[in-house]
């Protein structure tokens, strides 16, 4: 070799100021994105494209500045390349008879769905591949990035050096997400960082909302805390007989500290995804680390590293013991009834082959299943799944073969690159390898029942430790020459210098895209805040209140045009900003002529609505609702039949539908729906059941719709007792949620509230020591509760016990000061002649 091919290698595995950049940019994403509750929302989708687009641009100033630096050769690039292709394709607006050929059916739901509009010619004459393109380019600014990143590491991360400091920290990264989920499990109330509510009641999933994402990134964060463990057992003991005495004196050596504490952050990881309850990610860790443990068996350097997994599974069962073994085995018993838990996911993997066959080559536009896949749906699952709990699934419906393919070439080269690297015994640095294989396999396991790719945190993750797995099988000996390691001939400055500015294009593109969800998300959470209150009062709120919520909807639109879920309930407040009028006598909606105009306006805008998405189907049934019932135009019911079809997991389409069957004449079939529909949103219950009452004549099915709910129950009783003619089945009401709240409070951790519910029963029948108990046992539970120590302390001055009365009501004013009803009862009390005697009698 020449003298001049030796200093080429070696400059190119130098470090450079790029590199320490990229290095500490690369790393403060990857902490960055599990702590922000792996990156879900839009601020924190911004940061992280915010800090991929600097990485990108670091990587591309180093091409031009260091005119030695070389690119990686790597089959990789390509199917990568085609995928962001496939679905580029799918936003460009192409002509209709194109449109035609390529995805036939594509068109033909398009022009069937939007073919009533009044400009339907001007509208179909082109059209895109996407059934929602907002969705696709959202999609797509994170594809972009997460490929950015996967080039950028390959190419930056060329020495042993910096791959061990990158390894170390995602597993420094990983280890403090799982003390963070061990601290929550043990000292937690429920809450992430003991402030953040999950929604579920539980935060057992570290800094993750959903425990099979938590299961995901930890074991990926574990698969680089083995490689490095491993990593460090081969430089300790190659080309050396393994003996007891040897490896007893190396792992009590200051050398071993590292690796010591490498085994406690794999160990405390595997215990969390156990605790974590992640059913997926328990089976995929399990799968992983036996095929791992089976790998290393057949390699001779590594033979005897076995132990190593089998100590940290041992240190996993130990923690797991301390921690919560009842409810990690209850959780993998329901492993026996694996086909009756799954029958619904695997329902929608059936389902969304049938829609494959309908769009097979490109898709249906990339994030577009939560739109699309309810037209398929055959499930007994009652809610819409927003992703089909198949990545393979869903990736081949909304992409097609074209883009499956391409990500399934991607995987093939990754795997000949971990066969290569697990092939070498010649290389320490390459015995990462087997970590590295261990979190992908894992992934690739798990992403057969979950989503979590889609999660930001573990799609870049999983990128990361692709691109040192190919890095790895280009590391060799410094004696071999730049072709050999494998670069790409040198990229001509004003080549490098083109592909900085179109970079740069992209990324202002992204990154405005990004900042305008962000925006438009921080004014929708003030308009849902503003809808919580509405809701509460049934919608029957002031001038100022629906200013602010029509505004702030208004204002998210504006920074989102092309968003149906903005543009869709923008019109829907404007309806119930006019609709709040209601004829006492009729229970419907007064309506001005101006009022009418401007119900019209909102079906102008709906009707536009439903070009940014066609297949969203709570926007027909909206429409078709202010059409036949409002406007008196007939077709109406035909929109309201079509967004049911296209969305019969969406509560308002299945009311909407529920309804006009009902008043059709079957009965039947509309209290189907209307049922599905409460099943879906249950705030629906109050509505259908006095629709069912007044509207249909029909309490029996109020009664029906309400099952064994105490609180619907209530609510039906309540209905039923404002009619003479409905007296019996609301005493038959009543008596039924009596009996299931006996039963209820005679478990010994019967909850407070229902404990309260029979005591309020019990005091509007009379039974004043029944009542009595049952208050006493509901404060003891709940003492905070004003109302119920209030009625408490009526109860015992009714029942002559003066005394306990007071005491009672002023536990009411501490805990509420200037409670007026409090303050009325000690006063009339206070002459009592029990008090006067100081008497104090026993209940």
């Amino acid at each position: 070799m020449s003298g001049s091919q030796i200093h080429s290698e070696l400059t190119e595995a130098s470090e450079s100021r790029f590199d320490v950049a990229i290095e500490w940019l690369l790393i403060a994403l990857l902490a960055f994105m599990p702590l922000a509750f792996g990156a879900v929302e839009a601020w924190s989708e911004q940061v992280v494209l915010t800090l991929a687009a600097a990485i990108s641009l670091c990587f591309l100033l180093k091409l031009i500045r260091e005119k030695h630096t070389h690119l990686i050769r790597s089959w990789a690039y390509i199917p990568l390349a085609l995928f962001v292709l496939v679905v580029v394709f799918q936003l460009i607006p192409l002509p209709a008879g194109l449109v035609s050929v390529i995805s036939p059916n594509t068109a033909a739901i398009k022009k069937d769905l939007l073919g009533d509009l009044p400009n339907a010619e001007s509208v179909l004459s082109s059209m895109t591949l996407s059934f929602y393109p907002h969705a696709t380019k959202h999609d797509l600014r994170l594809v972009l990035a997460v490929v950015a990143v996967f080039v950028v590491v390959l190419n930056t991360y060329r020495r042993g050096e910096q791959i061990r400091r990158l390894l170390g920290a995602i597993a420094i990264i990983g280890g403090v997400i799982a003390l963070l989920a061990l601290a929550q499990n043990i000292f937690g109330n429920g809450k992430i960082y003991w402030i953040v509510p999950t929604g579920h009641g539980g935060a057992y999933s570290g800094t993750f909302i959903n425990h099979s994402h938590y299961g995901q990134f930890m074991n990926l964060s574990m698969g680089a805390a083995v490689g490095l463990i491993l990593l460090k057992l081969h430089e300790a003991f190659t080309r050396r007989k393994i003996t007891p005495v040897l490896v007893s004196d190396y792992l009590s050596s200051p050398q071993a500290k590292v690796m010591w504490l490498l085994v406690a952050m794999v160990v405390l990881g595997a215990a969390t995804v156990f605790v974590s309850l992640t059913r997926g990610g328990m089976v995929a860790m399990l799968i992983a680390g036996a095929l791992t443990t089976l790998a290393l068996s057949g390699r001779r350097s590594l033979k005897s590293s076995g132990w190593v997994m089998a100590a940290i599974a041992l240190g996993a069962f130990v923690c797991v013991l301390y921690i919560g073994f009842d409810a990690v085995y209850d959780r993998l018993a329901t492993l026996r009834d694996l086909q009756d838990a799954e029958s619904g996911r695997w329902q929608i993997v059936k389902d969304i082959s049938v829609a494959w066959t309908k769009f097979p080559i490109v898709g249906t536009g990339l994030g577009t299943h939560e739109v699309v896949y309810p037209m398929f749906d055959r499930s007994t699952i009652p809610a819409l799944a927003s992703h089909a709990e198949n990545e393979y699934a869903q990736m081949a419906e909304e992409t097609g073969f074209a883009g499956l393919a391409a990500l399934a070439v991607f995987g093939i080269a990754v795997a000949a690159c971990y066969a290569r690297n697990v092939r070498t015994t010649r290389v320490p640095i390459r015995s990462a390898a087997y970590g590295l294989g261990f979190g992908l396999l894992a992934i690739m396991i798990h992403s057969f029942s979950d989503f979590g790719q889609h999660l930001p945190s573990n799609a870049f993750l999983s990128a990361v430790s692709c691109a040192i797995l190919l890095a790895l099988a280009k590391m060799g000996h410094k004696a071999e020459s730049t072709a050999k390691i494998g670069f790409l001939p040198r990229v001509p400055g004003s080549v490098c210098i083109a592909l900085l500015v179109c970079t740069a294009g992209v990324w202002v593109w992204v990154l405005l895209g990004a900042n305008s969800a962000r925006i438009a998300e921080a004014h929708w959470k003030k308009a849902l805040s503003a809808e919580q209150h509405l809701m509460a009062k049934g919608w029957l709120g002031g001038d100022q209140e629906y200013v602010d919520l029509i505004s702030n909807a208004a204002d998210a639109s504006s920074y989102q045009p092309d968003n149906i879920k903005y543009a869709h309930w923008l019109n829907v407040y404007r309806w119930h900003s006019i609709s709040r009028l209601i004829d006492p006598n009729t229970g419907g909606v007064i309506m001005a002529p101006k009022s009418l105009e401007f119900v019209q306006r909102i079906a102008n805008e709906l009707n536009r609505a439903r070009v940014l998405c066609p297949t969203y189907g709570a926007t027909y049934c909206v429409l078709g609702q202010l059409e036949k019932f409002v406007l008196g135009n007939e077709d109406g019911a035909g929109r309201i039949a079509k967004g049911y079809r296209l969305a019969p997991c969406d509560p308002t389409a299945c009311f909407q539908a529920g309804l006009l069957e009902a008043d059709s004449g079957d009965v039947d079939a509309g209290f189907g729906k209307l049922q599905r529909a409460v099943q879906l949103d249950s705030r629906l219950f109050g509505e259908v059941a006095a629709l069912c009452t007044n509207h249909l004549g029909r309490p029996d099915l109020a009664v029906t719709l309400a099952d064994d709910n105490t609180g619907q129950l209530g609510q039906v009783a309540n209905i039923l007792a404002e009619s003479d003619e409905h007296k019996i089945l609301a005493e038959n009401a009543l008596t039924r949620i009596v009996e299931l709240l006996e039963q209820k409070c005679r478990e010994p951790d019967a909850p407070a509230s229902a404990l309260a519910s029979l005591a309020n029963i019990y005091r509007r029948q009379g039974d004043s020591e029944a009542a009595i108990e049952c208050y006493r046992r509901a404060l003891a539970l709940d003492y905070g509760r004003v109302n119920w120590r209030y009625n408490l302390a009526k109860l015992l001055a009714d029942a002559d016990f003066a005394i306990e009365a007071i005491h009672e009501a002023r536990i009411c004013l501490r805990l509420r000061p200037g409670f007026a009803p409090a303050e009325r009862l000690i006063a009339g009390l206070s002459v009592h002649p029990k008090v006067l005697g100081q008497q104090n009698p026993a209940p």
